[in-house]
């Protein structure tokens, strides 16, 4: 290979090309690796240079080439940092999880790769992976400030700003120019207080006060887990919270609610039933519906049967419908999948704190959920079409009221901490297999197409009502009703 009127070596051009890439020299850099694949098409030190060149320039799809042909030739630690790099930022987070992991086998003690695996593992919802990563990073690295940046991101994600707060200060003592951790730190500052705030004002007993709150809980007893979550919630929202209970059912017969919930807490809950549904199937929208007219609360928030989450977050989204939200989740977004022996745990403590302290090791759900738990001014829930009654059984109605706002111009907002989900059976009406998920979907997307001048049209005619399912509509699900 000729250079200055004489032949170089292969190694002496690597590190001509390597001299240039580190004085920042791309474009010398990349056509110098390309002379050597053109002597040595295999040379897998080029092709890393090269698809890390052409990662740098935004060439994804080549730089995932050329770095795959080199990690295949010969597997190297950095190059396949590199590599996993451009599956992060590719959302595939499952690969980079994967390729961070097999370049930390090669070189355990790799703190950039730590780092971002940590970042990788938080992504993919696998929060005890991450923190293990972390641990062992910070373990080695105490000076590492993203580390313990990383470290604040994943205890705000859990709710826990205190916390935050400390490990980003932990990150500005190494590193007082990071202004990522600066601010972070005065967003989970002005939580804690907000939290602060929240738990001073709880009454003399240690309950929230939510007197000015409904909240409906939805309920259908298909199977014995349903019975079981709608007692234990129910305690232990009472527990916790001074708010009116208001149980709902849509079926025919005799109310399943007495027995589910014994005749102690049934006398401290208000109890809807509508009768005229003699389906398996609930027509959880319209039961919601008529729910929010009964109520006798400014504020109402739906609460589904199996879900649980720190009593604090109910008053944070209380207060958040007082000062003008339109539609407030009561968490972050971040849903656990409780399972187990924690389950019964919670049946014995009522309590969300050993769920606070455990949720990292139980499998993520959903990042950014739309669904579980939703609180709203009564008044302003009606007036913008209340639930979606076109939704029959299970499926999108709580992604579609979420659409429909937002397209209203209404706001959608959330208070920090996550929602936990307790394990129950899933029969059809649960699930992906009942009648009407397929119509269900296509109306969530009817919605998604629609300006705000239409839905407004849709809710003053009415079209997002219908009368309660029955078995009438088992033969022919109905269609999504059409825009005026």
């Amino acid at each position: 290979m000729p250079a200055s009127g004489r032949t170089v070596t292969l190694d002496e051009a690597l590190a001509i090309a390597l001299d240039h890439l580190k004085s920042g020299r791309l474009a010398e850099g990349w056509d110098l690796y390309a002379l050597i694949l053109d002597a040595d098409p295999g040379n897998a030190e080029a092709l890393h240079r090269m698809g890390f060149i052409a990662g740098r320039r935004g060439d994804m799809e080549r730089a995932l080439d050329l770095l795959t042909r080199s990690v295949e030739r010969a597997p190297d630690a950095d190059a396949l940092f590199n590599l996993g790099i451009i599956h992060h930022r590719a959302l595939r987070t499952e690969e980079a999880i994967v390729t961070y992991r097999r370049s930390l086998a090669l070189r355990p003690d790799f703190p950039d790769c730590e780092y971002h695996l940590s970042e990788a593992l938080q992504g993919a919802g696998r929060l005890d992976e991450a923190l293990a990563a972390l641990d062992m990073l910070l373990g080695r690295h105490p000076h590492f400030p993203a580390g313990w940046r990383q470290h604040g991101d994943i205890a705000a994600d859990l709710g826990r700003p205190g916390a935050a707060v400390h490990f980003y200060e932990m990150a500005l003592a190494l590193n007082p120019a990071d202004e990522q951790s600066q601010e972070r730190v005065a967003v989970q500052e002005a939580a804690f207080r907000t939290r602060q705030a929240a738990m001073a004002a709880r009454l003399p007993d240690g309950r929230h006060d939510l007197r000015d709150t409904t909240i409906l809980i939805p309920f259908r007893a298909d199977s014995d887990d349903r019975k079981r979550n709608l007692r234990w919630i129910a305690g232990f929202l009472l527990k916790h919270v001074d708010a009116t209970l208001l149980i709902g059912e849509d079926r025919d017969g005799p109310s399943d609610v007495p027995d589910a919930l014994g005749p102690d807490l049934a006398a401290r809950c208000r109890h809807l039933h509508l009768r005229g549904n003699d389906t398996p199937f609930t027509h959880k929208a319209h039961l919601i519906n008529r729910m929010v007219e009964a109520a006798e609360t400014p504020i109402v928030a739906l609460h589904d049967t199996d879900i649980v989450m720190d009593p604090v977050q109910y008053a944070l989204a209380r207060d958040r419908v007082r000062q003008g939200g339109g539609l407030v989740f009561p968490y972050n977004g971040l849903f656990f999948r409780i399972m187990g022996q924690e389950v019964q745990r919670f049946g014995y403590t009522l309590s969300a704190a050993p769920l606070n302290v455990v949720c990292p090791r139980f499998s993520l759900i959903h990042r950014n959920s739309p669904g579980g738990s939703a609180f709203f001014d009564r008044e302003r829930l009606k007036a913008n079409g209340g639930y979606n009654e076109v939704f029959l059984s299970w499926g999108y109605e709580d992604d579609e009221i979420v659409e429909r706002f937002v397209r209203l111009g209404l706001s959608v907002e959330r208070v920090p901490g996550p929602l936990y989900h307790l394990e129950h059976a899933r029969p059809a009406n649960s699930s992906e297999q009942n009648p009407f998920f397929a119509s269900n979907r296509a109306e969530l997307d009817r919605v998604c197409a629609a300006d705000s001048g239409a839905l407004r049209a849709d809710i003053a005619a009415g079209r997002l009502r219908r009368p309660l399912l029955s078995s009438r509509d088992l033969a022919t699900p109905p269609p999504s009703p059409r825009m005026a």
